[in-house]
């Protein structure tokens, strides 16, 4: 196999089926061929071995596209709480075993926090690797919010209950995709890697 061979694959770098269905979505209108990890007979392991957001984006991608020969785009997302010191920041998917469990944890941290206190971020970092591993372009998004001391709202993932996006008065589980995407950190992120990506795609051939 050629690392030209396939050019139109993109491998979404994420065991994650809510954020690989959230990126696919934002993705659509790429032209390339959007696959995830699920979609592979035997997909690489992928770890996240570092402390900050950037780093483990940029391993991600690069394992996977080292492993399968395509390009692959990997982020590292999560919500960061300055009155917690940054908690639950690289580690906010791990603080618990689900999210309900993960939201009860962040609501128990913050109930003697009031105002100013109760401010939160939400960052993504994207990287995209070639079969090289060899990164071709990192993006970042963040999204200022409130995190509210009960759930709202049905939908999203992760924290998206409890986080309010101050200009909508709606927590990011009570938008529908369309609105969350076109605030939220992971939808700047991946914008600016889809306005970026031709230009990149037609570089990147000249180079394999």
């Amino acid at each position: 196999m050629t690392c030209a061979s396939r050019p139109e694959i993109l491998l979404v770098a994420s065991e994650n089926p809510d954020k690989v269905a959230e990126i696919r979505q934002l993705l659509a209108a790429t032209p390339l061929q959007v696959i995830a990890l699920a979609d592979l007979p035997d997909p690489p392991q992928l770890t996240e071995p570092y402390d900050t957001f950037a780093g483990n984006a940029q391993h991600k991608a690069a394992t996977a596209a080292r492993a399968t020969g395509d390009l692959a785009v990997a982020d590292d997302s999560g919500l960061v709480v300055s009155a917690l010191d940054g908690a639950p920041g690289i580690h906010s998917s791990r603080v618990a075993a689900s999210d309900a469990e993960r939201i009860r944890w962040l609501l128990e941290q913050m109930e003697d926090l009031n105002g100013n206190q109760r401010a939160a971020y939400f960052v993504c970092m994207i990287a995209l690797a070639n079969p090289h591993g060899e990164m071709l372009g990192t993006w970042q998004g963040r999204v200022d919010g409130i995190i509210i001391p009960q759930r709202r709202g049905e939908g999203g993932f992760g924290y998206d209950p409890v986080f309010l996006y101050p200009p909508t008065g709606k927590t990011f589980a009570e938008m529908t995709a369309e609105e969350k995407n076109g605030v939220s950190h992971r939808g700047q992120a991946l914008h600016a890697f889809a306005r970026d990506l031709p230009a990149i795609l037609k570089l990147n051939r000249t180079r394999l």
